[in-house]
């Protein structure tokens, strides 16, 4: 069983989740407005995780499918520290996946406002990529952007197609990629939120299997 870990907010993920998976397990925190990079949002984090441990643990896999509290490494380790069972962090997967490509040069496509699609160019640039390019759909909270035309999204990667970067980001588990994987496919490597989380809990279900 997959435990899926995600803000009361996002109402997109679990069900494409869902799509690909039988067995999974969906378990809500609040949601905080911030980026949960301080000590005392980390806290806060910790403690809600650890008020679910026991459900999460019921899953093979467990997956944090946010990124409050884990945009640097500090907060990553903490999260694994708190569960004895393989864990996927939805920050941690798209930086592996994007390095895995050999991609230095990025378009980043986001579903966000301004500021906040400024900082996920600063955090990308705080990883070492370069964004060469990006597009930010100007929507503002976890409704707006579940809503998000998905005609949208695939205008947008195709702007990015035409680009020169290595690779093409599309941020945000809230935003339905899953079932629109093909429609963006194109001469760059597309990688989205949810696709790098997949691509991570394959590699553990394979492992398992050949173990």
């Amino acid at each position: 069983m997959l435990s899926l870990i995600v803000s009361e907010e996002n109402t997109v993920l679990p069900r494409d989740i869902e799509a690909a998976y039988k067995d999974v397990q969906t378990i809500y925190m609040k949601y905080y407005p911030g980026h949960g990079n301080t000590k005392a949002e980390r806290i806060r984090m910790t403690n809600e995780l650890l008020s679910v441990k026991g459900q999460a643990e019921k899953g093979d896999v467990i997956v944090y499918a946010r990124s409050y509290g884990v945009f640097y490494e500090e907060g990553m380790r903490e999260i694994r520290r708190i569960f004895s069972k393989p864990v996927v962090i939805s920050t941690e997967a798209i930086i592996k996946r994007l390095r895995a490509l050999g991609a230095k040069d990025l378009f980043l496509v986001t579903p966000y406002n301004q500021k906040r699609h400024e900082y996920e160019i600063k955090w990308l640039r705080d990883f070492g990529f370069n964004v060469i390019g990006s597009i930010a759909l100007g929507r503002t909270g976890g409704k707006a952007i579940a809503s998000t035309p998905r005609e949208l999204v695939v205008e947008a990667v195709r702007v990015a197609q035409m680009s020169s970067a290595d690779a093409i980001y599309v941020a945000c588990t809230i935003l339905s990629t899953l079932p629109i994987l093909e429609e963006l496919n194109g001469r760059i490597d597309v990688v989205t939120a949810a696709s790098a989380i997949v691509d991570e809990v394959k590699k553990i279900v394979n492992l398992g299997n050949h173990s």
